[in-house]
């Protein structure tokens, strides 16, 4: 934490603003290869507003150079206050109050382009989402004439390899874990995020081409293959849709996709639920999640429950989507 007190955003020359899921993240460094790792999320200059966040990042030389891949972000929280450690040396302080990121870290991870874009700002913007007015979700989303599609469920349900399913035929892929909900102009968006797919090493029963790929070690010690959304996606219209369906996935030991209708009650409940508590700090934050969770719980809500694989199931929702 002692390194954090020589993050001073004046004394971080270069700067940069950059679009992630609907925020604005007015970005500093001292790192040209920071600024060059984060250039896939550069924006067009903006004035700060009400879904700006800081992120002062320094790049540290006394450091050590080297990193071991294997090791994993462990997350402390404190009030407004949240600390992620990259082993011994390396830190970012989340203060959701100030709305501010401040990091110190290595030239390792200076230079490491995946892990900025799969790791650190995707972080960033699920910290400090609501914060700016953008709800993170749990679900994955796809689209389908601009109308989108969430797709929720607990974990191991499936959503990543669905959504790549669903990508396969004429669906629009937006998000695969976290989809990113704000409000414009009274109407619900949807966003995703540039940065690779994640499928666990068992998603290659369903999609065999995966075999000529390695998985690799994230930051959570999770072992999965990274997927650029070009080498499954049959179009890409963007990262951003409107929400009209809420489809609740669950898993069965029978065969077959049978849909039953659900009810906004079961959908608020679900992702009030799943929310991380603020800090009594942070009323307004607060309230703006349950607000717009209310709201997204009203768009038209199933449960489906499938026996079946990503692609029969993708095949399902695709007729489903055709009659409702």
């Amino acid at each position: 934490m002692a390194r954090l007190h020589a993050v001073n955003r004046a004394v971080l020359p270069l700067r940069a603003d950059l679009a992630i899921a609907g925020t604005h993240c007015a970005f500093a460094t001292n790192s040209e290869d920071i600024l060059s790792a984060v250039a896939p999320w550069r924006c067009s200059p903006k004035e700060p507003c009400s879904r700006t966040f800081e992120m002062n990042v320094l790049l540290d030389p006394s450091m050590p150079c080297e990193r071991d891949v294997k090791t994993q972000t462990h997350f402390r929280g404190l009030h407004h206050v949240v600390i992620a450690a990259i082993g011994n040396h390396e830190v970012f302080a989340f203060d959701l109050f100030r709305r501010q990121v401040t990091a110190a870290v290595s030239r390792a991870s200076a230079a490491d382009q995946d892990l900025w874009n799969a790791h650190w700002l995707p972080i960033a913007v699920g910290v400090m989402g609501t914060t700016v007015g953008v709800l993170p979700l749990h679900s994955a989303c796809v689209s389908r004439n601009g109308k989108g599609l969430l797709i929720a469920g607990a974990s191991g349900a499936g959503k990543s390899t669905l959504s790549v399913a669903l990508a396969q035929r004429e669906f629009s892929h937006i998000s695969d874990d976290w989809t990113y909900i704000s409000r414009e102009a009274g109407i619900l968006v949807a966003h995703g995020i540039n940065a690779p797919v994640k499928l666990l090493p068992d998603a290659v029963r369903h999609f065999p081409e995966l075999s000529v790929r390695t998985p690799k070690m994230w930051f959570n010690g999770e072992l999965a293959f990274e997927i650029e959304h070009e080498a499954f996606c049959r179009e890409d219209r963007g990262r951003t849709t409107r929400p009209q369906w809420l489809v609740f996935l669950e898993r069965s030991s029978s065969p077959g996709c049978d849909f039953s209708r659900s009810n906004s009650a079961f959908a608020h409940e679900f992702f009030e639920g799943s929310a991380e508590r603020f800090p009594d700090q942070l009323p307004d934050a607060s309230a703006l999640r349950s607000e717009m969770i209310r709201s997204i719980s009203n768009c038209a809500c199933w449960r489906l429950r499938t026996g079946e694989s990503p692609q029969v199931t993708a095949e399902a929702i695709s007729r489903f989507c055709e009659a409702n």
